[in-house]
């Protein structure tokens, strides 16, 4: 069963996806007392019925925030059908680290971290990595754009991905100073008909009660329920 969040449905109907990695509940922390949003949590494997369905229109954004591997030709169909209808989608840190076995979805996300070593236009690479509890700051490279609006450049203390593969086609908006990181850390782009915003930011507690860092989400909340 999805859980609902305790608000009164309002202005913005928000659906977050989870599943493999747990979420410590202090991340739902972000959204509540939110009063011009509502908002539900679904776990893979469930939420791939859910995708499929005509429910899924009762959303505005969909957040994803899973590690979830395993999906089946069924399910990928499912999942593709989110683009189909033209619903924004958020990816969230960890979420580039699901469905590693299927081709196409660093086409959607933009980013892939990889387990294993992998070749990118001829180079090989080892196997992506991170580091815990790192200090740097957020770069804001693109400032005029509406997810960007009101924030400059800020202090994390976050997790940081190292040696991941980026897709051809990302809008960069997010960088950052500290030289092991990947190079970019929040990007758009478009799959098929809906607008994807992918944020490499948000590990555990420390950030989520980043202000900038939700300002980040809520900004791109509502980027993303306006369809083209």
């Amino acid at each position: 069963m999805a859980m609902t969040g305790i608000h009164a449905q309002t202005k913005t109907n928000l659906l977050i996806v989870i599943g493999g990695k747990a979420v410590d509940s202090s991340f739902y922390r972000i959204f509540d007392g939110k009063s011009d949003l509502t908002y539900s949590v679904v776990a893979k494997p469930e939420a791939f019925n859910l995708f499929g369905s005509d429910s899924l229109l009762n959303y505005d954004v969909i957040l994803f925030y899973d590690t979830y591997q395993e999906i089946s030709p069924a399910e990928t169909k499912s999942f593709l059908s989110i683009f189909d209808k033209g619903i924004g989608v958020i990816f969230l840190h960890h979420a580039i680290v699901a469905h590693q076995d299927w081709n196409e979805f660093i086409k959607i996300t933009g980013a892939k971290y990889h387990y294993k070593p992998y070749s990118f236009n001829g180079l090989k690479y080892g196997p992506s990595t991170y580091k815990h509890d790192q200090d740097f700051e957020v770069i804001i490279i693109e400032q005029t754009h509406p997810i960007t609006n009101g924030i400059e450049n800020f202090s994390v203390h976050d997790e940081i991905y190292i040696n991941i593969e980026y897709e051809n086609g990302n809008d960069n908006l997010l960088g950052t100073n500290n030289s092991e990181s990947a190079k970019y850390l929040g990007w758009t782009r478009k799959y098929r008909n809906s607008k994807v915003i992918t944020l490499l930011l948000g590990d555990d507690r420390f950030v989520y009660e980043n202000e900038n860092f939700r300002k980040l989400i809520f900004n791109s909340i509502d980027w993303l329920k306006k369809r083209e």
